[in-house]
C-alpha cells in the first residue's frame, strides 16, 4: 500500500498491510500462550488494538477504491 494512502496515526505505517496482519497474529499469539507478565500482556494488547484499528481503516480504504472502481465501469 502506497504511503500516500496510509492514514496518519498508523502504528506502524513503514508496514505493508500483509505485514501488519503478521505482526497482529504474532501479538495473539504471545497473548494465548499467557507467557508474558502482566505489563507486558496490556502493552501488546494496546498494540494489537492499535493494529486492529488501522488494519480495519485499510481495509475500508481498499473497499472503496474497489467500489470506486466498479462505478468507473
Amino acid at each position: 500500500m502506497a504511503r500516500s494512502a496510509r492514514k496518519k496515526g498508523d502504528p506502524m505505517p513503514e508496514l505493508k498491510f500483509e505485514q501488519q496482519m503478521k505482526k497482529l497474529e504474532e501479538i495473539v499469539d504471545k497473548l494465548e500462550k499467557d507467557d508474558a507478565q502482566l505489563e507486558e500482556s496490556i502493552g501488546l494488547y494496546e498494540e494489537g488494538l492499535k493494529l486492529a484499528k488501522a488494519l480495519k481503516g485499510q481495509l475500508k480504504t481498499f473497499q472503496d477504491k474497489i467500489n470506486e472502481l466498479n462505478d468507473e465501469q
